[in-house]
């Protein structure tokens, strides 16, 4: 019995091998291919491979994933709170909160994008500081980040994913076993120690890969900021096709690096949800 664990394993080896394989050549195809089908030009790539340039780009991903970082952690705290404030027996603290969450989730968070901006417009004060030279890579990543469209869309981004990870923070504490609050209870814990030692710990292992994939959503949401002047990956595309008259050709670019960083994060968090148990990003109704 023994012997036969340890083989099957391995034989499925060759499989996910052949899998792997399959799956990079026809990335690798439609990399090719695209273009081809849109009729761009490699002359018209050229100037996208220069080190400025390419420079330009990674500013703007690197700008991109950190704004995303930052409103999803940012959000926990927020989420954690709203989720619980929704669990709560008191109708004058549930309702309050309920209407808060669905208002949010039903806002377009281009509308939200605009209304912080517009409304807020000292929310560039930390924007000051300055690290390494005036033209330093570091230095331009975090004046874009903290200029007044950047935080705009940071506080924005925050708010709209604290209502739905509340949510999926709900649906993951309302899939725990409810014997453990009753056992937690018997051994003298109170509601704010058992949500702390046993419930949220587990609930939260429960929706890391629905977070994972929320975080998916907050990287491509991030180029809704290019409305208001935050210059995150797909304005700095915008403004090198205009420079150098290639739309297709940059926008190209700008859609592979977004390809890599989702898909990578597609990828972990398929990988934790098959490492443990995992509620459907779906969150459930009330």
């Amino acid at each position: 019995m023994q012997t036969q664990t340890t083989l099957k394993p391995r034989s499925d080896v060759p499989r996910r091998a052949l899998k792997i394989a399959l799956r990079i050549l026809g990335i690798a195809a439609a990399i090719i291919v695209i273009p081809i089908i849109f009729g761009m030009e490699w002359e018209r790539f050229k100037p996208l491979f220069t080190v400025v340039t390419l420079r330009f780009f990674l500013i703007g991903a690197v700008a991109t994933i950190a704004v995303s970082l930052a409103a999803i952690l940012l959000s926990l705290p927020l989420a954690t709170l709203l989720a619980l404030g929704r669990l709560a027996h008191r109708p004058w603290l549930r309702y309050p909160i309920t209407a808060f969450i669905e208002v949010l989730r039903s806002l377009p968070l281009l509308l939200l994008i605009y209304y912080i901006n517009l409304r807020f417009p000292g929310l560039d004060v930390l924007n000051d500081i300055r690290l390494g030279t005036p033209d330093g890579f570091l230095n331009i990543v975090v004046t874009t980040i903290l200029s007044q469209e950047g935080m705009a869309v940071v506080v924005a981004l925050t708010l709209y994913t604290a209502a739905v990870n509340a949510e999926l923070l709900r649906s993951g504490i309302l899939s725990l076993d409810s014997g453990q609050g009753e056992a937690a209870r018997s051994l003298g814990l109170g509601y704010w120690q058992t949500m702390r030692h046993i419930v949220l710990p587990q609930a939260y292992r429960r929706i890391l890969a629905p977070l994972i994939a929320q975080f998916t959503i907050l990287v491509k949401d991030t180029s809704l900021g290019s409305i208001i002047g935050f210059i995150e990956l797909l304005r700095r595309a915008r403004i090198i096709f205009q420079r150098d008259s290639n739309p297709l050709e940059a926008l190209y670019l700008a859609a592979l690096i977004y390809f890599v960083i989702n898909y990578t994060l597609g990828l972990s968090a398929k990988l934790v949800r098959q490492r443990g148990p995992s509620v459907d990003i779906q969150p459930i109704d009330a």
